[in-house]
């Protein structure tokens, strides 16, 4: 069984959804343009990892096939060096593989006494090596306040993910890794920043509409980009994998005995405020329901030849 962070972190949500994206292979095609943008910070800061933030500017429409992305990537390449007038730090190599989307593969079985088997897996964004520590390099999209006083830097201290890629990558490399440098974006909000969006414009219009907008006071927060260091300690690594153990038997039990994962309890049927999920959740219409997909026409059922579950 394969498990991720993300996939250990949507079971916590709700199992129930779990069950429904990892197991029967539901996928929401609803397009969110705000969620694209967010996905493709990571990608365009690569390109500036590899090639620097200026070659990176000049050639980006060579780089990226897709004119709305590439209109996207010279608005955030423009927003970092505005902000730090420099590329960021250099890529590290590690047994001769690049520390960008450097990937994750452990293998846990020994920890459930090989009942079954477990590997954790994952990609972080960028590994890099400063003053003879290896350290890990996390960029995050968000629509909250960034500056460095808002809530946010105080919930990222407790970032289950970061936590666990410290851990696995220590592991792996079998050397201590505690310290991560955050690069968060501030990203348009569909609500207060619809205006940044391509609606009914071409690829050129709307980097004219990025580009125009970089000189605009932003709406909600004073920072648009910021970077920050943080420190994880090894009480937040070991409780990780102790909870990290907990869920995969849990998951890996609920598959043995053929059970449908459902939420903890079904009050939510009753009362919707009890599900956290609700809000943000596409399934919320037919949860309770056998199949989602007669019924609608934006999600389908894909079929998983390797499930990470």
């Amino acid at each position: 069984m394969k498990l991720s962070v993300s996939s250990y972190n949507k079971y916590l949500s709700c199992p129930r959804l779990y069950w429904l994206e990892k197991v029967e292979g539901w996928v929401d095609t609803t397009a969110k343009p705000w969620l694209a943008f967010g996905s493709n910070f990571g990608e365009i800061m690569s390109i500036a990892d590899l090639h620097g933030v200026d070659e990176a500017e000049r050639n980006i429409d060579a780089m990226i096939e897709d004119p709305f992305k590439a209109a996207e990537a010279n608005y955030l390449l423009r927003k970092w060096e505005l902000k730090y007038k420099s590329s960021p730090e250099p890529v590290a190599t590690i047994d001769g593989v690049s520390g960008i989307e450097y990937e994750l593969a452990l293998d846990l079985s020994h920890l459930v006494n090989d009942r079954f088997e477990l590997i954790f897996t994952g990609f972080i964004d960028k590994v890099f090596e400063k003053e003879g520590e290896i350290r890990i390099n996390e960029r995050k999209t968000t629509v909250d306040p960034i500056n460095l006083k808002s809530a946010y830097w105080n919930r990222l201290l407790f970032d289950t993910q970061i936590v666990a890629y410290c851990w696995a990558l220590g592991l792996q490399l079998g050397t201590p890794v505690s310290r991560v440098t955050y690069e968060v974006f501030r990203k348009p909000n569909k609500a207060v920043d619809a205006k940044l969006f391509a609606h009914g414009t071409d690829a050129l219009e709307y980097r004219e509409k990025l580009l125009n907008s970089l000189s605009v006071p932003v709406a909600r927060s004073a920072e648009m980009v910021m970077r920050k260091h943080v420190f994880i300690t090894e009480d937040l690594k070991e409780d990780f994998l102790t909870e990290f153990v907990k869920v995969a038997t849990q998951i890996h039990e609920s598959k043995l005995l053929g059970k449908d994962m459902d939420r903890p309890e079904m009050e939510w049927l009753r009362n919707k405020n009890t599900c956290d999920m609700y809000r943000g959740c596409v399934y919320k219409p037919f949860c309770g329901r056998q199949s989602p997909i007669e019924q609608t026409d934006y999600i389908v059922q894909v079929k998983k030849e390797d499930t990470h579950i």
